[in-house]
C-alpha cells in the first residue's frame, strides 16, 4: 500500500495573503487570475515538462503586465512579486521531486449545496489548466495517453470545457470530492512522469532496450474560462 504523504506548503500563508492584496489592487488587471487560480497556475508551471520563461507566463497569469511600483523596497515591486512566485516554483519542484504531496490552499471537498463552478477547487484547476495550455504540445507530446489520463480530473473539475463526458465525471458530488482529494497525489505522478530520472538500461549498450512512447500532442477540446466564486481567495478569471 502506498504510504500517505503529509502535505507540504509550497508558499507561506503570509505571502499568499500579500499576493491576494496585490491581485486586488489597481496594479493588476481585474481579469487576472485570483490567488487560488494563480496558485494552480504556478503549480502547473512547476510540473511542466520544460521551463516556461517568466516573461512568457507573467502576462498570462496577470492578464497583461502588472503596473509594478518602481520602488524595490515596496512590497508590490516587480522584484518582490516575481521573487515570491519563482520561489514557489522551485519549492513545488523540490517537493514533488521528493515524491511528497503539496498542500492545497483550500479545502477541496465540496459541501452539499456548493456549486462546482463557483468553488475554489474548480478555480484552482482552471488556473492549472490555463498553464498547461501554454505548452499543450509538450504536455501531451511524449506521454500522450498517460498525461491525458492524469490530467482528466483537472480538466473535469475546472469546468472550462463544454464537454458532456467531462460533465458526467463531476455530475456526482461523491465522485467529484473523491477526484478532488486525489489531486495532490496525481500531481506527484504527473511530475515524476515528466521529470523522474531515466532508469538505467537492463541490457548492455547496443543490445536493445525499452523504446520511448511517442505521441501526437493533443489536449482534447479547448474552452474558455468561466466566472468563479467570490471567496477571499477563490475565483477563476473574473
Amino acid at each position: 500500500m502506498k504510504e500517505e504523504s503529509i502535505p507540504v506548503a509550497v508558499i507561506d500563508d503570509e505571502i499568499l495573503d500579500q499576493l491576494y492584496d496585490f491581485l486586488e489592487s489597481d496594479q493588476v488587471d481585474p481579469e487576472a487570475l485570483d490567488v487560488i487560480g494563480l496558485h494552480g497556475f504556478m503549480v502547473a508551471l512547476a510540473v511542466c515538462p520544460e521551463p516556461v520563461p517568466t516573461g512568457e507566463w507573467l502576462p498570462v497569469a496577470f492578464n497583461g503586465m502588472p503596473r509594478f511600483t518602481t520602488d524595490n523596497s515596496n512590497e508590490f515591486s516587480e522584484d518582490s512579486v516575481i521573487g515570491w512566485l519563482e520561489t514557489m516554483l522551485e519549492q513545488t519542484r523540490t517537493v514533488l521531486y521528493r515524491g511528497q504531496t503539496i498542500e492545497l490552499p483550500f479545502e477541496p471537498e465540496l459541501e452539499e449545496d456548493e456549486v462546482l463552478d463557483d468553488s475554489e477547487v474548480s478555480a484552482w484547476c482552471a488556473g492549472f489548466i490555463e498553464a498547461v495550455m501554454m505548452r499543450e504540445e509538450i504536455w501531451f507530446g511524449q506521454h500522450e495517453q498517460d498525461a491525458a489520463e492524469l490530467l482528466l480530473p483537472f480538466m473535469a473539475i475546472s469546468c472550462l470545457f463544454p464537454d458532456e463526458e467531462l460533465d458526467d465525471i463531476v455530475a456526482d458530488l461523491d465522485t467529484t470530492n473523491r477526484l478532488a482529494a486525489q489531486l495532490p497525489e496525481i500531481l506527484v505522478d504527473l511530475y515524476l512522469l515528466f521529470h523522474a530520472p531515466a532508469e538505467k538500461p537492463s541490457t548492455f549498450p547496443g543490445k536493445g532496450g525499452p523504446k520511448g512512447n511517442a505521441g501526437k500532442g493533443s489536449a482534447g477540446k479547448g474552452g474558455n474560462g468561466k466566472k468563479g466564486g467570490n471567496n477571499r481567495r477563490g475565483g477563476k478569471r473574473k
